[in-house]
């Protein structure tokens, strides 16, 4: 009897060696949300056969799923787009490692993943097209919480400093392609808003 299965598709997280020879991987899937999978390896691969961080992928997968961490084996896999810039500059693949633990912290219980997963993807592109890190980030962060429901401008956003609040409101209004920062400023309201959501929901950023 064939095994049942279904098709995954999304953004690769996470992924390491684990025991018996398998690769452990956190996919964020618009439909699915956060989901762990396992692909089986063989003794001899060839380089570059394997998904890559912060890939899209599709995915065929063994069927069970009954919660954030249940177990799927991938059969076949490919590739839908590959973001290799990302790993072509240190404040660039920071960043994308940072929006990575967001979703892998925060991603599994989610009651509508498809905004954050769009989200997700739109600030890896932005990423990849060589816009300010900083500014990527401090805008998903401020729209992820937003989606999620916490009340970033009406909280966090009132409580800053004026200086800050303009700076602040400049960088979340304007285009990323119009947007002329600084990266100092930038930098100081990005952990401003993290330590908030730390301490004030149960976001973990």
């Amino acid at each position: 009897m064939v095994a049942p299965t279904r098709t995954l598709q999304g953004i690769v997280l996470s992924r390491e060696e684990s025991g018996e020879g398998s690769l452990r991987m956190r996919v964020f899937s618009s439909d699915e949300g956060l989901v762990l999978v396992y692909k089986r390896l063989a003794s001899k691969r060839a380089s570059g056969s394997l998904p890559d961080l912060f890939d899209e992928v599709e995915l065929r997968l063994s069927r069970p799923r009954t919660g954030g961490d249940s177990v799927s084996f991938v059969s076949e896999w490919r590739p839908l787009h590959r973001r290799p810039e990302l790993a072509r500059g240190q404040l660039r693949l920071q960043t994308a490692s940072a929006l990575s633990l967001l979703y892998q912290r925060n991603g599994a219980h989610l009651a509508e993943p498809a905004p954050v997963a769009k989200l997700l993807a739109d600030s890896l592109d932005s990423l990849v097209a060589g816009y300010p890190p900083e500014a990527v980030h401090l805008k998903a962060l401020y729209r992820f919480a937003r989606i999620e429901g916490y009340p970033v401008k009406e909280a966090w956003w009132q409580s800053l400093p004026v200086e800050q609040r303009q700076a602040a409101a400049e960088t979340l209004n304007v285009p990323l392609r119009e947007l002329v920062q600084d990266e100092c400023a930038t930098a100081e309201i990005l952990e401003s808003l993290r330590l908030w959501l730390n301490a004030e929901t149960e976001l973990r950023c």
